[in-house]
């Protein structure tokens, strides 16, 4: 009966391969570059006590929150949508400009929802690899932009999974000569310091992904959102379901935009962090680190494979990346609470002796 039913699958889903999210509670978790912190005193206890009728429907246009996200990023509410995590919002802008007989263009490695998106959507998908894993290709990113059937390029800017920050003027470049939707996801924004929100006035074809689930600590919640020229974010309003994004998600993100001087703290604790950890991978012999801006690492161990499980049977969950173009197979880490950070590289050091 299964196989009948496997007949009756879109192409595009019989050739998926799903987004594999490893849930280890008993580990310190290092793979999925969250924040380790807890919320800020007083947080949690505010939303709890909010008065939030779950017995109706969200504000579908979850008027309050865009309020609280414009005052942060100044911008006005109508240049703001929000999402279901960044991973609603990618699929939107797939399901808006993409689809069948288009294409888009992204850049690996890169974030791997973004083929995902690109396969429910049926939207083709062009790799431009990136230059020695690390840097923009935009020259060939131009070529593959002049097809008339690719309508969608996206940058992740700061790179996951390299932490790569690309010059804002490659970026700008794409924007002003593909002629195409830049979709530039700024999800490590609030680590690397660096933003394109500022050209959003000059460009129609600019929008920028933002998410509460990394800096902000959210990512249990789902919450993300997506930037534009008002007339551009109308368009990708049209796709979007009535009661996206949920009314304790929603509350949170308002609560969250009030305790920026705390959050400011943990953000620049995590990059403290992220430098011991790059310092003290960078001095273990045979192991390649690359520099990063955002708040995890990526390194190349002389075995991957070997190294994820030695360090999961000393409790410590990390990403194996597996091959990586140019780059080779790797690994990747985001940085937990100080203290797990030093018993981290304790158990490096006791793998290297091996």
């Amino acid at each position: 009966m299964i196989n009948e039913i496997e007949e009756l699958l879109r192409p595009e889903v019989r050739k998926l391969i799903p987004y594999k999210a490893n849930h280890m509670p008993q580990c310190i978790t290092l793979d999925a570059n969250e924040n380790p912190f807890p919320w800020p005193e007083g947080m949690r206890e505010k939303l709890f006590a909010a008065n939030i009728p779950f017995n109706r429907y969200p504000d579908g246009m979850a008027q309050d929150l865009k309020q609280a996200i414009a005052e942060y990023v100044q911008l006005s509410p109508e240049g703001i949508l929000v999402g279901n995590g960044s991973d609603e919002l990618i699929q939107l802008l797939l399901l808006t400009f993409g689809g069948g007989g288009k294409s888009l263009v992204i850049h690996p490695p890169t974030f791997s929802m973004y083929q995902i998106a690109a396969r429910l959507t049926s939207t083709a998908v062009l790799e431009v690899p990136l230059l020695e894993g690390l840097y923009l290709d935009v020259e060939k990113m131009l070529q593959a932009a002049q097809s008339p059937d690719v309508h969608v390029l996206i940058i992740c800017n700061p790179n996951n999974p390299t932490g790569s920050l690309f010059p804002r003027q490659d970026i700008l470049r794409l924007v002003k000569e593909s002629g195409k939707i830049v979709v530039v996801d700024e999800a490590y924004a609030e680590f690397s310091g660096e933003t394109l929100i500022p050209e959003l006035a000059n460009f129609q074809n600019l929008v920028i992904l933002r998410t509460f689930s990394k800096a902000f600590g959210m990512a249990g919640l789902r919450l993300g959102y997506l930037l534009g020229q008002p007339g551009t974010i109308d368009l990708v309003n049209r796709v979007r379901a009535p009661f996206n994004v949920n009314s304790l998600s929603q509350k949170a993100g308002i609560l969250a935009l009030q305790y920026l001087t705390e959050y400011q703290k943990q953000i620049q604790s995590i990059k403290s962090e992220t430098q011991k950890l790059y310092q003290g991978l960078s001095a273990v012999p045979g192991v390649k680190v690359y520099p990063t801006k955002a708040n995890f690492i990526l390194f190349k161990p002389e075995d991957a494979d070997r190294w994820t499980q030695e360090l999961l049977q000393r409790g410590f969950l990390v990403r194996n990346m597996g091959e990586l173009p140019v780059l080779g197979r790797c690994l990747r880490i985001s940085a937990g609470l100080p203290e797990e950070n030093v018993e981290l590289l304790k158990a490096i050091a006791e793998i290297k002796r091996f």
